[in-house]
């Protein structure tokens, strides 16, 4: 039972370790993540002006794809983080 608890808690300890150094990224990484993030809401913001326009819905989808091209996961502009698989 003792040696249970042992694992158990080690486990725990490790899992808490783990999590705590992906949460550590360096100045530059926060930059650079911060960028991306304001890239990815200035593409969805033109993707909103263009549908408040009038636009159809497919108009503005497509131009959503061709600025994400290349930088984004999924069919609809989602962003890549290099910290998930």
């Amino acid at each position: 039972m003792k040696k249970m608890a042992v694992m158990t808690f080690l486990a725990l300890f490790l899992a808490a370790s783990a999590v705590r150094a992906e949460d550590e990224n360096s100045p530059e990484e926060i930059k650079k993540d911060i960028q991306a993030h304001r890239a990815f809401a200035e593409f969805h913001l033109q993707t909103a002006l263009c549908l408040e326009s009038g636009k159809p819905h497919q108009t503005c989808e497509e131009a959503l794809k061709k600025s994400c091209r290349g930088k984004a996961s999924g069919p609809h502009c989602g962003m890549k983080h290099a910290h998930q698989p």
